[in-house]
């Protein structure tokens, strides 16, 4: 990903990583006019099969990452972090994580980044983990030693998780590097971004030593996209025993394209996570251990303004009921707080009304000169981008133990409309995108339910929503009662929006 802070005193910029995924970015619609539909003989129909079955959706799929560069005791992210109903955060960062050093407060070989003051593990378990009863993902240093001239040390990592244990913090996962296998991770082994050489440090370092410091500790691997076989063939082969993998995910580079994020980038995910785990079966991994998407957004370069528009929200959820249909427990959007971008792509074809873009789910209190973004509106801390928007009706809406159902979206073209669908206790919720700039109706279905009826309730929020920011007013979703319905729902989808369809 674009996942390293090189600088914080001036313009902090971010070292891009291709994160696999596409690199080619297909041409796509411009977005201030309707993509082409096909003429349309009958209303779309959604229809939730509830006989059918799927996972339970696990509470740590609503994450995010907070990184050392941010001083997270700042009082509106622990409120923040809590309404959007995050689960899981990843610390201390990205390709930082392979020359951060946890001891001592932390620090950073070749000031190849930046820890900002108060900024340690210690506190973000005090101040951020136990008040709000969260999950946390370590990333180990795999790139260097403490003396800064040689690989990483797995008894440096075991240490880390010995003194968590001994502080009675929790601390499920701890992945061994952050994108071992791209060049721009700082790696000073002998043979560096060597698959070899990374699963035989695993095999017999990181994982021993971990499990001896704490058996309880789930130990992570890192693995690309299934297109790099040359990494994960030999990773899920030989560095064997290991507790889940790690992948990143990030469809676009630099020039974006929202007909792209809001389809094919969407398809192009749901088949890397079958591909991978694919792989991880022919290499004989068992099928209970999970994935965990460590990294995901739009764009792994310079973020524009589709990255805080009504566009990236979108993408969010929708990757966010990807995960729930295949079964993935854990995800961390990259990031919470601490970006702010204005070297992005800002083409009149993007829908989107801001002359800035962030990586992260809300303002961190701009405009913040020290970001490169002088220039913004002021937005308060904690203010919530589109993309916390969606999650938040997400989490909200389909909560951990909500169980998959199998949606069938008929009369509609591909990616126009989609559905995520869940049972929960003797009811449903949907979870509906329009990927377009028109108006939508539907109808909605439940079907082998065994039931007549339900009271129904409708959560919103949109491009309507997201047009208010324009006048700089970051506003939330609409909801009302539907009242009581059949098993057939008539909806209206607003343009560019998620419906969150409550039936009980």
């Amino acid at each position: 990903m674009r996942s390293l802070w090189t600088s914080f005193a001036g313009l902090l910029l971010l070292l891009t990583a291709g994160c696999g995924g596409n690199r080619t970015i297909p041409p796509g619609a411009p977005a201030q006019t309707t993509p082409l539909h096909f003429a349309r003989t009958a209303v779309p129909t959604i229809e939730l099969d509830a006989g059918s079955s799927g996972p339970a959706v696990s509470p740590d799929l609503y994450g995010a990452s907070l990184d050392t560069w941010y001083d997270f005791r700042q009082s509106f992210v622990n409120p923040s972090l809590h309404k959007t109903g995050i689960r899981l955060v990843r610390f201390p960062g990205g390709s930082e994580s392979d020359v951060y050093h946890w001891e001592h407060g932390g620090s950073l070989c070749f000031k190849y980044g930046y820890i900002a003051p108060g900024a340690t593990f210690d506190n973000l378990m005090k101040r951020v983990a136990r008040p709000l009863s969260i999950d946390i993902a370590i990333t180990l240093d795999y790139g260097t030693n403490r003396a800064c001239d040689a690989g990483g040390e797995p008894s440096e990592a075991a240490a880390w998780v010995a003194h968590a244990k001994s502080r009675g913090y929790h601390v499920p996962f701890w992945t061994v590097g952050n994108e071992v296998y791209g060049s721009w991770e700082k790696d000073l082994h002998t043979h560096p971004h060597d698959p070899h050489t990374y699963s035989d440090a695993v095999r017999t370092g990181y994982y021993p030593l971990i499990k001896k410091a704490d058996a309880s500790a789930s130990v992570g691997v890192v693995v690309d996209t299934p297109n790099d076989r040359a990494w994960n063939d030999v990773v899920l082969r030989e560095a064997q025993p290991f507790d889940f993998v790690e992948l990143h995910y990030y469809p676009e580079y630099n020039k974006d394209s929202d007909a792209f994020l809001l389809g094919p980038a969407i398809d192009n995910f749901a088949r890397d996570l079958s591909a991978l785990r694919e792989q991880m079966t022919h290499a004989g991994v068992s099928s209970s251990v999970p994935i965990y998407l460590g990294e995901y957004n739009n764009d792994a370069g310079n973020e524009g303004k589709q990255s805080v528009s009504i566009v990236n929200g979108l993408f969010v959820g929708q990757m966010l009921g990807t995960l729930a249909n295949a079964g993935v427990p854990m995800s961390t959007f990259w990031l919470a707080y601490g970006s702010c971008d204005e070297t992005g792509d800002y083409s009149k074809k993007l829908y989107g009304w801001q002359h800035f873009g962030s990586e992260a789910l809300f303002s961190d209190g701009l405009p913040n000169s020290y970001e490169g973004c002088a220039t913004t509106p002021k937005i308060p801390g904690g203010t919530p981008f589109p993309t916390a928007r969606v999650m938040a009706v997400l989490a909200g809406g389909v909560p951990a133990g909500s169980l998959v159902r199998r949606v069938t979206v008929r009369g509609s073209p591909r990616d126009d409309v989609r559905a995520y669908g869940f049972a929960q206790g003797g009811g449903y919720a949907l979870a509906i995108f329009n990927d377009t700039l028109a108006a939508v109706g539907v109808n909605v279905s439940i079907a082998n339910s065994g039931r007549s009826g339900f009271a129904a309730a409708l959560k919103t929020y949109g491009k309507t929503q997201y047009d208010k920011s324009k006048n700089d007013r970051w506003v939330g979703p609409v909801e009302r009662s539907l009242g009581s319905v059949g098993t057939t729902v008539p909806l209206t989808l607003p343009a560019y929006s998620v419906s969150l369809l409550s039936l009980k």
